[in-house]
């Protein structure tokens, strides 16, 4: 198949719009604004400081741990998760 020079892109999902609380000195809860305050899926996941990284349960992925090395990355990896569908938005 030629290359005419059109491309189709594939739309990324937004950002979430994501809240950061401070739980201990070490750990964060963040959540998704943007969902109705009380409705479990605003939980995104947890960060937590671990030496010189910083783990991400992402609750999208429950089974499986992230680590990066900076709370930025950490917390850009969970505002590119879409949110899950059959929520209430605000």
């Amino acid at each position: 198949m030629a290359d005419n020079g059109t491309r189709k892109t594939i739309p990324t999902p937004p950002a979430r719009n994501i809240g950061i609380n401070e739980l201990s000195p070490t750990e964060w809860r963040i959540s998704d604004r943007m969902i109705a305050d009380g409705d479990p899926a605003a939980l995104v996941g947890f960060i937590q400081r671990v030496d010189d990284a910083f783990e991400v349960t992402d609750f999208g992925r429950p089974r499986e741990r992230a680590y990066f090395s900076s709370f930025d990355r950490a917390t850009a990896s969970l505002a590119l998760r879409p949110a899950p569908r059959g929520t209430a938005l605000r």
